[in-house]
This record gives structure tokens, C-alpha cells and sequence, in this order.
């Protein structure tokens, strides 16, 4: 397997001890077959988000729902309409949102060319792919942080966005920690859909289970 992704991470928890190995086995076939993750369903809704954080605006959201209002018309499937609305409704939740709120203070966005993105935790390969990574000042320091948006139709647990917070925080150890201190308050996820949000510093005060290393050495044990 050359990579694992945290969603896929999460599935593989909530399947069965038999289906663990089968899950897994479906991996390989498919990293072997080079074909490509899924994940294009929710992109319209998470990119934007993204570059409405990056440019602290709200204007590529406002931008996107104009764009999939267009893209409507009666010709379309049910599946596809409901993914334009459903994306709509991320879209939405946020339309009027201040996305500075989500930042400590002054940040600068730092480029993601060139860092690693997979990284082996226990020998297992975990994808680890933040939306935006910043620098800022802090006491004196110089910091970093991260934001990563998610979605899933039935919605992510507590304890699963932790993974995802937990990922984000060994992505920044393992990419930037050489020149920044960085933030565990600032390793921010979102569940855009259920408007839910978990950091690192959450895992480090024992308000959210930390279920991370626990799975990856159920996966390592099966690989």
C-alpha cells in the first residue's frame, strides 16, 4: 500500500474484524491499480472554503454558489442535484461567516510545494493533506498552524475529527518544527457540513479520546 488517507483511516475503524482485512485488501488492489481516491463530491464546497480562509473573504464562497445555481437545470440526475445541494449548504453555513475568527491574529500562509504529505506512522503510509498552513507571532515565537476542512454525509464523531487533528499536528512537527514552534490550538479541523470543530490541544487536555496511534497499529498488525 503506498498510502492510506485519514478518512480512509476512519473507515477502517468502523468496520468489522473481518472486514478490516478486506477493507485493506481493497486498498492495495487499488493503490496496485494506481487508480484515484474518490473525494471529488464535496470539492466545490471545500475549496472554496479554503480560499475564503486563505484571503480571509467571503467573496470565493459567494462566487461558488453562484456558480452551482447555474449548473442547475432540470436535465440533471437526483444524485447530482443532491450534491450540488448539499455542497449549497456548506456553502451557505458559511456565506457570512468571519473566517478570522478561525486565525490567531496576523498569519501568513506558508506554501504546502514540497512537504511531505505522506508520512510513515508505524510503518503504515498515512496521507496527511491540510487545506491551509500559516505562520504568526506569538509571545515572541514564531508559530505555525493549520486548518483542514472535512465533510461527510453522516457526519465525522468527535473522536474522528481528533484523528484528523492529531494528523495535522504530525504533519507540522514532521514539516515545519525546524523553524516554527508549533500551535496545538492551531491544528484546526472543521466539519464544514455539521459545523463542528476539534483541535490538537483538545487530544493534549484529554477532552477528546486520542484513537490514532491505537487504529494505526491495528492497521500495521493487518498490512
Amino acid at each position: 500500500m503506498k498510502k492510506i488517507s485519514i478518512n480512509n483511516i476512519i473507515i477502517f475503524r468502523q468496520k468489522s474484524e473481518k472486514g478490516k482485512q478486506t477493507f485493506l485488501n481493497y486498498l492495495r488492489k487499488k493503490s496496485l491499480e494506481k487508480t484515484t481516491e474518490g473525494g471529488n463530491y464535496w470539492v466545490r464546497s471545500l475549496s472554496a472554503m479554503s480560499n475564503a480562509f486563505k484571503n480571509n473573504d467571503n467573496k470565493p464562497l459567494k462566487d461558488k454558489i453562484a456558480e452551482i445555481l447555474d449548473l442547475f437545470n432540470p436535465k440533471l440526475t437526483k444524485q447530482t442535484k443532491d450534491m450540488y445541494q448539499r455542497n449549497l449548504d456548506i456553502l451557505h453555513n458559511y456565506e457570512d461567516f468571519d473566517f478570522s475568527t478561525w486565525m490567531p491574529g496576523t498569519i501568513n500562509i506558508l506554501s504546502k510545494t514540497n512537504k511531505r504529505s505522506i508520512i510513515y506512522l508505524n510503518t503504515v503510509p498515512v496521507q496527511i493533506t491540510p487545506n491551509q498552513i500559516y505562520s504568526f507571532d506569538k509571545d515572541d515565537r514564531k508559530c505555525v498552524g493549520a486548518i483542514w476542512f472535512v465533510s461527510k454525509l453522516e457526519g465525522y464523531t468527535t473522536e474522528e475529527l481528533g484523528i484528523f487533528s492529531e494528523a495535522l499536528f504530525i504533519y507540522l512537527s514532521n514539516n515545519f518544527e525546524e523553524e516554527y514552534s508549533v500551535s496545538q490550538e492551531n491544528c484546526l479541523v472543521v466539519d464544514v457540513l455539521a459545523k463542528k470543530e476539534v483541535n490538537y490541544k483538545m487530544i493534549i487536555d484529554k477532552e477528546i479520546s486520542s484513537v490514532f496511534n491505537s487504529t494505526l497499529l491495528a492497521i500495521k498488525k493487518l498490512m
